[in-house]
């Protein structure tokens, strides 16, 4: 009867102690994830093994681009959608935390430097024909040298031909990442910082909750947002599901006494982007052989400077204020992992976004907080279901 007492007295405590929502991971998907989630009137516990923000979003460049308007699978009208929502919510952010963000649609400018590009770019514009601004002009279109020149005078002017996206955005990640945690703080969110988690805790196929470097919690639904990290300490089912890698992506910051353009330059892969400080921020490497490692290299720093130096020279005599890099979370088809875990009931998986996570991080946010609510969310998510297999083509948006 003594033992039969204690196991009722320990169910007991674990049901005061669950919470609706667990959030694994405190980037900007699983931030903005939690934001919804407490604003949908729920309780939610987020815990981040170190601080949050501090990894991949933290390490991004900031830019809020369209997607490819050839595509046709769901996810272009997921990007699409987050895209239309980043003015406001930007704006909520400010309001409740006193942070600004630096969001602005400054637009992009890429150059073309090769006739594969030129065609691809041309083919775009077609494809994007009758999306307009609020302004009613195009959201891409073929621009000449002394057109691109008159916008950006610093330009290098010898591409062979040039593009300007009128819908490109950014913001300054760090600042908006610290505007998510405030505000997320400010609703009631629970923010667990330095709180690892080690394992799950189940009951039969359900998930219960986790084991973390603090102790157990327990939850009604988790959600996995925890980027490059999503497969490390899972059970092997689970990594064998959703396989996770890390794809290493250096940058490097100069500081110029006013920034020497004013919208993003795009050239083979390669970007600038201005802050209003000044600094002009030269991204980025692709390296998924790097593995976890974080460290910055003569070959990845010097390939971002002659970048650099070939889309605007006057760069050459900028100070280098610093460089970092950071692991941007990749799944084997380029597509992230959303929704449902298979033999886990109460898992949803919000990772494996690549370089898509900062842009399409609010309508991620909605998904999960509609399914979370009724089960079902507005969008076909079939296609980056868990547990899928991986024959389809990739796709990864440069940014």
């Amino acid at each position: 009867m003594l033992c039969e007492a204690e196991d009722l007295l320990k169910k007991a405590v674990t049901l005061a102690d669950t919470v609706d929502i667990l959030i694994i991971g405190g980037g900007i998907v699983g931030l903005t994830t939690a934001l919804s989630l407490r604003q949908a009137g729920l309780g939610v516990t987020l815990l981040e093994r170190g601080r949050c923000g501090r990894e991949a979003s933290w390490a991004g460049a900031g830019i809020i681009a369209p997607p490819d308007p050839t595509r046709e699978d769901p996810l272009f009208h997921i990007h699409t959608a987050s895209i239309e929502r980043y003015p406001a919510l930007c704006a909520e952010l400010q309001e409740l935390s006193g942070v600004d963000t630096e969001y602005a649609p400054c637009g992009a400018v890429d150059l073309l430097t090769t006739e594969q590009a030129r065609l691809t770019a041309e083919r775009n514009v077609e494809a994007a024909a009758d999306q307009r601004t609020p302004a009613g002009e195009p959201i891409l279109e073929m621009v000449s040298a002394e057109r691109a020149l008159s916008l950006e005078p610093k330009l290098a002017g010898d591409a062979p031909a040039y593009q300007l996206c009128r819908r490109t955005a950014v913001a300054r990640n760090p600042r908006l990442l610290e505007a998510l945690r405030l505000s997320c703080e400010k609703v009631g969110v629970v923010i667990r910082e330095g709180t690892a988690v080690v394992a799950f805790l189940m009951a039969g196929d359900r998930l219960t909750g986790v084991r973390t470097t603090d102790g157990d919690h327990h939850a009604n639904h988790t959600v996995l947002c925890a980027g490059a990290w999503s497969s490390q300490w899972a059970p092997p089912a689970l990594a064998e599901m959703m396989p996770v890698h890390p794809v290493k992506g250096q940058i490097v910051l100069v500081r110029t006494d006013k920034a020497p353009i004013s919208r993003v330059i795009n050239m083979e892969g390669a970007y600038l982007v201005p802050r209003r400080d000044g600094h002009v921020l030269i991204g980025s490497t692709v390296e998924p052989e790097a593995g976890f490692d974080k460290r910055n290299t003569p070959k990845g720093v010097n390939t971002l400077i002659t970048h650099a130096l070939r889309m605007v020279p006057c760069l050459a005599d900028a100070p280098i204020e610093t460089m970092w890099a950071g692991l941007r979370p990749n799944s084997p088809d380029g597509q992230p992992f959303l929704g449902p875990v298979p033999g886990f009931d109460g898992l949803l998986a919000a990772t494996a976004h690549f370089r898509s996570g900062l842009t399409t991080a609010p309508m991620t946010a909605e998904i999960i907080r509609d399914l979370v609510l009724t089960g079902d969310c507005a969008f076909d998510i079939l296609w980056c279901k868990p547990g899928r297999s991986f024959g389809c083509q990739v796709h990864a948006d440069a940014q």
